[in-house]
């Protein structure tokens, strides 16, 4: 009796949208001049964005992205919006954050990603995790595709929040 032979590993579909969403966000990123690091272990930060000012030099801080790639983007029909669902431990992490975490829902169909300020969202709306009664949930985000200039406002929102920390004291 022939053995069969062994098959090979397949690269699922989930893999291949997920690095769209990296390269897609990496090519704007790095097109505003900005620096794009990818986490190694994913506990609610896939991206970290480094900026640097006009003249090239290099500005403290740093700005979290967390990617998401469907091929089935969900679309309010009254507002327009988008809509994904996230969970109630990544809240937990992100409202505590000082720098801006932004998700970013790639549509690998369009090509075209969406984003959301997350803390801004969750003090807007009024979200806090330790009063959700739910394991997840399900965010707007406004359907206006992300581009270099909105990249370059994360740089500004950033720096607006180092300016209200201050100097950090470390003795």
């Amino acid at each position: 009796m022939a053995k069969k032979p062994a098959k090979r590993k397949n690269r699922p579909r989930k893999h291949i949208i997920a690095d769209m969403s990296l390269h897609h966000v990496a090519f704007l990123v790095s097109a505003c001049g900005y620096t794009v690091e990818p986490t190694r272990n994913d506990y609610g930060y896939d991206l970290s964005v480094f900026t640097f000012d006009p003249t090239g030099a290099y500005e403290n801080g740093n700005i979290f992205v967390q990617l998401k790639a469907t091929d089935h983007i969900r679309i309010a029909k009254r507002t327009g919006n988008v809509k994904f669902n996230i969970s109630k431990s990544d809240i937990m992490t992100w409202e505590a954050e000082h720098f801006p975490v932004y998700l970013v829902v790639f549509d690998a169909i369009g090509r075209v990603a969406y984003q959301l300020y997350l803390q801004r969202y969750f003090q807007s709306n009024n979200i806090k995790s330790t009063a959700m009664t739910t394991e997840s949930l399900e965010v707007s985000l406004p359907a206006t595709v992300l581009t270099e200039p909105a990249i370059r406002v994360w740089r500004d929102e950033k720096n607006a929040i180092l300016k209200r920390l201050g100097a950090a004291t470390h003795v």
